[in-house]
């Protein structure tokens, strides 16, 4: 009987390694990305107002919905590592021509392109991280891999707010516009460049090739089945499907927190301008509380969408108690909770795909998975606003606030979401104990090969039988 190598510490997977190498990448262009935000941000109040802060945001939210399984297929289709390099070079590029732009326009078509690349980057770095960790550390490698991507937002503003004074000054002998928002472009450009490097010395990973060729001919079709076989995957496939749109739902809820806070604390709990802040503090200390802690537990937890269902729960039912509150402390304590929860829950979400998600399916499980939440997210922050103005005054009492009834629904729906989830774990609730990967994804994922092969094979035969029948012909 073979044992398993014991799991490496956290401290161990950063300090060395090919995944470490990898996270260092995501670590640093993480970091840049922030700061490039706020400074596209700032750029778009600049050129149009609070509408060209909607139009930036929205550019970088549109793309998810359109170009998502593109992307997913590539990821599962090239070489990850080249694809890595290149995208990381091609955001470089653009970035830097953020610096030059002088209508809000050419701010939105960059941006397009930006989130285009990045679409293409993300399912490739998450589909590589099992091949270069082992099976008992994947939950924490996405913890860390988590903490590089959220949290060096604090680090991304405060390099922006250091910068910002010297803008005026720094020009690169004329070639830079002399702003803060080309210096922080600037830096972002260096960030990629230096991720770029990090992945340069990555060894070469898995990619699959099967199905691109028809007797030797590239075959033109293979992309559109790529794509539909994806979709087929994710969308069959109980145990992927319900972490995809319970993940959309959990993100959906974080934007609401997002658009609803500040008149939430201010015009609500009369926290004044210090509301916001407190809210968004307490959510994002919550969150990296919970993943901390799933990153200490992880290895030992074995059904890990049972873990994820409870954890959406937790969400859930927090954001839906929050809307209950009077004051801005017991707001700032439901708001704690429930970025625990959504910090578990998405450590504990990718964790499971990773492992039940076969490798030549995996960057369009996670392209699926990056759309969707893209999804949530955009749908929440369009419509949280408005509905909960048209909300005002419909409930008596309490409810009686737009506010309110808004982040109860928010709430509530994560919960059915955290119950539909709970349910569809019902079997690993019965068989508890009993873990391992779960047949039915591999058995779905050797049909789809299956399918290919067969496909191939009907078409290299009819060829040559229709060779044969031209050589009698002639």
């Amino acid at each position: 009987m073979v044992t398993a190598a014991p799991a490496r510490s956290a401290w161990a997977l950063m300090k060395s390694g090919p995944f470490s190498r990898l996270w260092k990448a995501g670590l640093v262009s993480s970091t840049g990305d922030w700061v490039a935000i706020l400074a596209t941000l700032s750029l778009a109040e600049t050129l149009a107002g609070g509408g060209g802060i909607v139009l930036a945001l929205t550019s970088r939210l549109v793309p998810g919905l359109f170009f998502a399984a593109i992307g997913g297929v590539i990821a599962d289709r090239l070489p990850r590592k080249q694809v890595m390099i290149i995208c990381e070079l091609g955001r470089a590029a653009l970035v830097v021509s953020l610096a030059f732009v002088q209508t809000i326009a050419a701010l939105v078509v960059v941006n397009l392109l930006l989130e285009a690349l990045t679409l293409v980057f993300q399912p490739a770095k998450e589909a590589s991280v099992p091949t270069l960790v082992q099976r008992n550390e994947l939950v924490r490698a996405n913890s860390l891999s988590l903490s590089s991507a959220y949290g060096t937002f604090p680090l991304g503003a405060a390099i922006f707010l250091a910068i910002a004074p010297l803008g005026d000054n720094v020009t690169l002998w004329g070639l830079l516009p002399g702003t803060q928002e080309g210096v922080a472009f600037l830096l972002d450009a260096l960030t990629y460049l230096a991720s770029a490097a990090f992945i340069l010395t990555l060894p070469p990973l898995v990619y699959h090739t099967m199905g691109r060729t028809r007797s030797g001919k590239r075959n033109p079709m293979a992309p559109l089945r790529d794509i539909w076989e994806g979709i087929v995957f994710v969308a069959t496939q109980r145990r992927v499907r319900v972490v995809v749109l319970a993940m959309m739902v959990a993100l959906a809820g974080g934007g609401i927190i997002v658009v609803l806070g500040k008149p939430f604390a201010k015009d609500v709990l009369d926290a004044g301008t210090v509301g916001f802040p407190a809210l968004l503090t307490a959510f994002g200390t919550g969150a990296g509380l919970g993943i901390v802690v799933v990153t200490i537990f992880g290895p030992r937890i074995v059904h890990k969408d049972i873990f994820f269902s409870l954890a959406l729960l937790v969400t859930g039912g927090s954001l839906a108690s929050a809307a209950f509150v009077k004051t801005i402390f017991g707001g700032v304590g439901w708001v704690f909770a429930m970025g625990y929860g959504a910090g578990s829950a998405y450590v504990l979400g990718f964790a499971h795909l990773h492992e039940q998600v076969e490798d030549e399916l995996r960057g369009r499980t996670f392209a699926a998975l990056f759309s969707v939440m893209r999804i949530g997210l955009l749908t929440s922050m369009m419509v949280a606003l408005p509905a909960a103005d048209l909300a005002d005054g419909w409930l008596p009492g309490l409810l009686g606030t737009g506010a309110r009834v808004v982040l109860l629904a928010g709430g509530g729906l994560m919960l059915v979401s955290g119950v539909l989830a709970v349910w569809s774990t019902r079997r690993s609730l019965i068989e508890l104990g009993h873990g391992g990967v779960r047949p039915e994804l591999a058995a779905a994922a050797e049909a789809f090969r299956k399918h290919r092969k067969a496909i191939s094979g009907l078409e290299e035969t009819a060829e040559v039988e229709l060779g044969s029948e031209n050589g009698v012909a002639k």
